[in-house]
């Protein structure tokens, strides 16, 4: 599938570009949130809803509001709702990992204790809960809600599935679709229905969503065993420390090396750490990467097919542009 407004959009990042505006007015009130906090929460919400990132969440939500009929002021509150559920999420990730750094700078379990964060990551849930009441009636609340469910579901399911051989690679899948696709998809298919945009087609956009998600885990998944964490802003390798069982894992496992999957199999059989750094360079670990980043690009592929149900604009062009990039994320592990 191709689009004619590919390579003007390439070369800008344009997908953004088309609303920055509106990412800026996202920025500011999240901003006005943290500071409706009591005073003695009011210090630290602040510097939580400082560490925004590359706000790919809200930019779904306001590119499929301007490629369905325009951005609104609750498609911005929605926005902003939704990333502070994403940041919330990722306070809590940063906890379970024991990461210290996140987009280089100290995480907030880092800063004051497991036991404050984990309490600040649920205080941005119940504000984001309370901003979607005010945008929404009972159905929209009902969507946030479960999606909200699906997300801390697919968390709990992955921590009691470490180190267990024998998860299947289907409910791999089903974990990641919900603790990270899950706000890929609300982001779409929520904003169509503030949109009132009838319900196949905010189906559609769903399924959309849920695939970008699935393939960004999917790179992510890649990112944590080939990356570097200067690059990558955020500590990196905690999957294997942790033992969660992501998709190169799976593939190196099924690795026609006998050697390198035996390897694998009794690391986490035993819950030893993985050392990578004694299957990085090897056949077997080139593979199970490319097998990874095929799997993700196909996903991607998919997704670009629902865009044709949209009219022709700039907005659609740049959420095509947005599945091209995370094409661009892809390919990146495998170099």
């Amino acid at each position: 599938m191709s689009f004619p407004f590919f390579s003007k959009l390439r070369n800008k990042k344009a997908y953004m570009q088309l609303v920055r505006n509106e990412l800026q007015k996202v920025r500011e009130e999240i901003a006005r949130q943290a500071e409706t906090f009591e005073p003695y929460v009011r210090d630290y919400m602040v510097k939580v809803c400082k560490g925004q990132g590359k706000m790919i969440r809200p930019g779904l939500v306001l590119l499929t509001a301007a490629a369905t009929g325009g951005i609104k002021d609750e498609h911005i509150t929605f926005a902003a709702l939704l990333e502070m559920i994403h940041m919330a999420s990722l306070v809590h990730d940063d906890v379970l990992d024991k990461a210290d750094t996140r987009r280089d700078i100290p995480t907030p379990n880092a800063l004051w204790g497991n036991e404050l964060a984990v309490l600040l990551g649920d205080t941005l849930l119940a504000q984001a809960i309370v901003m979607g009441t005010e945008i929404g009636g009972s159905k929209f609340c009902r969507k946030m809600a479960l999606a909200m469910k699906d997300l801390c579901q697919g968390e709990v399911e992955q921590s009691t599935r470490l180190w267990d051989l024998d998860m299947s690679r289907a409910e791999y899948y089903e974990i990641i679709r919900k603790k990270t696709a899950t706000l890929f998809a609300v982001a779409m298919s929520g904003s169509a229905f503030l949109q009132g945009l009838d319900d196949e087609m905010v189906e559609h956009l769903n399924r959309m969503g849920t695939l970008l998600g699935i393939a960004y885990q999917i790179y992510d998944d890649c990112l944590d065993l080939t990356g570097e964490d200067a690059a990558a802003g955020k500590t990196l390798g905690t999957d294997a420390e942790k033992g969660k069982l992501t998709l190169p894992m799976f593939f190196l496992l099924e690795s026609s090396c006998e050697d390198v999957a035996a390897y694998m199999h009794d690391a986490i059989e035993k819950h030893e750490t993985i050392d990578y750094s004694r299957l990085r360079g090897t056949e077997a670990f080139a593979e199970a990467i490319k097998l990874s980043v095929d799997e993700g690009l196909a996903r991607m592929e998919e997704a670009r097919e629902v865009l044709w149900l949209l009219p022709e604009t700039p907005a659609r062009e740049a959420l095509a542009e947005m599945t091209y990039r995370v094409d661009e994320m892809l390919r990146d592990c495998c170099n």
